[in-house]
């Protein structure tokens, strides 16, 4: 008996096998981003009861239908109904109500941004705090249980959505208490992060997948640990960027050198020459190159 539950798999272990099962989804739309977010906390919190976060999205959504009166509206095409009747921007007013007034959601401070809690769903839903792509991902799965449309836009350095209309979209700053912003706007805006200096790129405001959010919410989180030269928890963060970019050349050099320095050369080596294969004119290509030739003379001394 002790031996059977010696072979048990660890809690984390059990969340990263839910998370790969719901990011193997061959349908983009039908990955649950509230779900994914909390399995992606999980492997901090090993505890953590998942359905008691998804019930406290369930219960804000309810308050806005509370406030928007359509408590009582059950059939989907009835809902859909009342709020075309009501029309955008008194359901976008409803949601910021209820968010940033009534439940005081608001964006980090700048000396507590880069703190790993930022960017757990289940903390931001505790502490009524987070960064933009995290007060996002609230925005996002209350509108889903309202039954509107809300996208993530995933402009450089800074998460915004976009409500969803036949003609187009409104884009709203989560990070910003909902402001409601015009495409002007965010021109603007990237032109001061970008100091005037790059062209703005129109795609910038179209809707990116749920796996390129969850991408985004976990590169967040590699960067932080990479900072705090915490090089287990970013490379659990990275094994779960491999997992959904499973092409994509940075994930795998970054997750290469993580091994290299907690010396699994085997692993290093095998990220590091698929990094090679993926960005085959990257500008550190050479660099690479040399620490794949001196990885595979040490491992070839080693055996």
């Amino acid at each position: 008996m002790a031996e059977d539950q010696d072979n048990l798999p660890t809690p984390q272990q059990r969340a990263r096998k839910a998370f790969e099962s719901l990011c193997a989804a061959g349908d983009d739309a039908a990955i649950d981003l509230g779900r994914a977010a909390l399995l992606i906390a999980s492997e901090e919190y090993p505890d953590l009861d998942i359905a008691h976060y998804l019930a406290q999205l369930d219960v804000l959504a309810m308050q806005v239908r509370a406030a928007l009166g359509i408590v009582d509206v059950s059939e989907d095409a009835e809902l859909a109904r009342a709020l075309q009747e009501l029309g955008p921007f008194s359901v976008i007013d409803a949601i910021n109500q209820v968010l940033f007034v009534q439940e005081r959601f608001r964006g980090s401070s700048k000396e507590d941004y880069y703190n790993p809690r930022n960017s757990f769903l289940n903390d931001v839903l505790e502490r009524r705090i987070g960064i933009p792509i995290t007060l996002s991902l609230v925005y996002i799965e209350v509108g889903r249980r309202l039954g509107v449309q809300i996208d993530g836009i995933g402009m450089p350095f800074h998460f915004i959505v976009g409500y969803r209309l036949p003609e187009g979209r409104i884009y709203i700053d989560a990070y910003e208490q909902g402001r409601i912003l015009t495409e002007e706007d965010c021109r603007e805006r990237m032109s001061r992060y970008f100091k005037g200096k790059a062209y703005f790129n129109r795609r910038w405001l179209q809707p990116v997948s749920h796996r390129q959010v969850l991408v985004r919410m976990l590169d967040n989180l590699k960067y932080i640990y990479l900072a705090r030269e915490d090089d287990k928890r970013a490379l659990s963060v990275c094994d779960r960027l491999v997992l959904l970019a499973p092409r994509s050349a940075i994930e795998r050099k970054d997750r290469g050198r993580l091994y290299l320095r907690l010396k699994m050369y085997g692993r290093a080596l095998r990220d590091l020459k698929a990094y090679l294969e993926l960005a085959s004119e990257g500008e550190d290509v050479e660099e690479v190159q040399r620490q794949v030739h001196a990885l595979r003379q040490f491992i070839a001394m080693m055996n």
